[in-house]
């Protein structure tokens, strides 16, 4: 909190400090929204300017640092998709999941497949299984850095589930190597 604190009253340092603590979350929802490491880094770049401008803004009586940024960093990459209509997921760049130990060919048909279907999803669905699952944030933090009712949320990531369900069972018919992700 001294950072932002510092930040807001003009101290570069400071904000150079908070940009390093937490260019990493920003990166990586922005590569899980857009799909490219080029994007992805052209959004964190562009995702602090915003913050550097708006900081004087933040109020933490309305909530935490983290889910005022995910705000911004979404809301960016929304506006980003919808402005450069950038494709769904470039897959041959998909960022590894975290699955149990199996053998590299059987990771990377997985990897690709959740990828994939992560991909299909409508950006308000995707944004949504982003915040549950990457970021493990909470059914309310989603709600407020969406701006939308948590029944929207738990409605969306219901949606988004069944989705990814049946994207995963119609693909695993072609890859063989996915059956073990129905369990």
């Amino acid at each position: 909190m001294d950072l932002i604190r510092r930040s807001q009253a003009g101290d570069n340092k400071a904000f150079t400090e908070l940009f390093h603590q937490y260019k990493n979350l920003v990166y990586k929802t922005a590569y899980l929204m857009l799909g490219n490491a080029a994007d992805a880094e052209d959004a964190l770049q562009e995702v602090f300017v915003q913050v550097y401008r708006s900081l004087s803004t933040f109020q933490p009586a309305k909530g935490a640092f983290t889910t005022w940024l995910h705000r911004i960093t979404v809301n960016h990459c929304l506006n980003r998709r919808r402005k450069h209509r950038l494709p769904i997921l470039a897959l041959d760049e998909a960022p590894p999941t975290s699955l149990a130990i199996r053998s590299p060919e059987a990771r990377l048909a997985e990897d690709d497949a959740i990828q994939q279907a992560l991909g299909r999803l409508s950006e308000k669905q995707r944004a949504v299984v982003i915040l549950r699952y990457y970021w493990d944030l909470s059914y309310a933090e989603i709600a407020q850095i969406l701006d939308i009712p948590v029944g929207t949320v738990k409605s969306r990531l219901n949606l988004a589930l069944r989705s990814l369900r049946q994207e995963l069972e119609r693909m695993e018919g072609d890859t063989p190597a996915l059956a073990p992700l129905r369990s």
